[in-house]
C-alpha cells in the first residue's frame, strides 16, 4: 500500500479546517521514506565494511533525532494546546491519550534496533526492524486518520500558525533548516508514492530561508553520506 493509500491521508488533508498540515504530513512522508530505506540497509548492506556502517548508522541516527523532535513537539506543544478545548469530547480526548500512549510504545522499539545494530544478527535485525515498522507506521495512519483532524476542529488557522512558531522557536533556525533538508531529501523521486507536495513543503517557508535552503541548509544536508 503506497503513503498515497494509506488510512487518514484525505482526513488529514481535509479534515483540518484552514490549518496548514503540509509540514505534518512532509514529515510523515519523510518518517515513512527512512524505514524503507531502513528494511534495505538491514536486508542489503554489508554492514561489516565500515564506510557502509557509517553510512546507514547517520541515517539512522538523524531519523531517530527527526521522531524525538516530532513527538516532542507534539507532547509538549500541539497536544497540551488541545486538550483544554476538546475538553468537552470523550473520544478527541481519548485519540489524544492514544496518540501519547503510541509515543511511549515507540522508544523502546527504537532502542532495540540500536542493540541489534550493536550486535548485528540477521534475523533479530530483521525481527526489530519489522515491529518498528509495523508500529510506527500504524501510528503514522491512526494520527492522520483521527489526532491531526483535531487541529482544524480546535484552532484557527492563526492559532495552529502561532503553535507551529512555538516549535520553531524551541528547536531554533539550525535545527529547523536541517528538518527541512531532511524531509525533502529525495523527495522528487517519491513522486506519486508520497502525499505531501514537495514545492508547497518548501513554500511553507519565507522566501528568505527557501534561498538559504538551497544555499546552505541542502549542500549542508548532502555532504554526510546516509543509508
Amino acid at each position: 500500500m503506497t503513503t498515497q493509500n494509506l488510512p487518514g491521508t484525505d482526513a488529514a488533508r481535509h479534515g483540518t479546517g484552514d490549518a496548514d498540515l503540509t509540514i505534518m504530513l512532509a514529515a510523515h512522508d519523510a518518517f515513512r521514506r527512512d524505514l524503507t530505506r531502513l528494511v534495505r540497509a538491514a536486508a542489503a548492506a554489508d554492514l561489516s565494511d565500515p564506510a557502509r556502517r557509517r553510512s546507514v548508522a547517520a541515517g539512522w541516527e538523524l531519523f531517530k533525532h527527526e521522531l524525538h523532535l516530532h513527538h516532542t513537539a507534539e507532547d509538549e506543544v500541539i497536544w497540551p494546546v488541545l486538550r483544554p478545548r476538546l475538553a468537552h469530547s470523550e473520544h478527541a480526548l481519548s485519540v489524544l491519550a492514544a496518540m501519547e500512549e503510541e509515543h511511549e510504545r515507540i522508544d523502546p522499539l527504537l532502542a532495540s534496533v540500536d542493540a541489534a545494530f550493536a550486535q548485528p544478527g540477521e534475523d533479530a535485525l530483521a525481527d526489530v526492524i519489522d515491529a518498528l515498522v509495523s508500529t510506527l507506521t500504524g501510528h503514522l495512519a491512526h494520527e492522520e486518520r483521527d489526532g491531526l483532524p483535531l487541529i482544524g476542529v480546535a484552532l484557527t488557522a492563526a492559532e495552529w500558525r502561532s503553535a507551529g512558531f512555538k516549535i520553531a522557536r524551541r528547536n531554533g533556525l539550525s535545527e529547523g533548516g536541517k528538518m527541512f533538508a531532511w524531509i525533502l531529501d529525495g523527495a522528487a523521486a517519491r513522486g506519486n508514492a508520497a502525499h505531501s507536495d514537495p514545492a508547497a513543503t518548501l513554500r511553507t517557508l519565507p522566501p528568505p530561508l527557501r534561498l538559504l535552503y538551497r544555499a546552505v541548509w541542502k549542500p549542508r544536508f548532502n555532504k554526510t553520506p546516509r543509508w
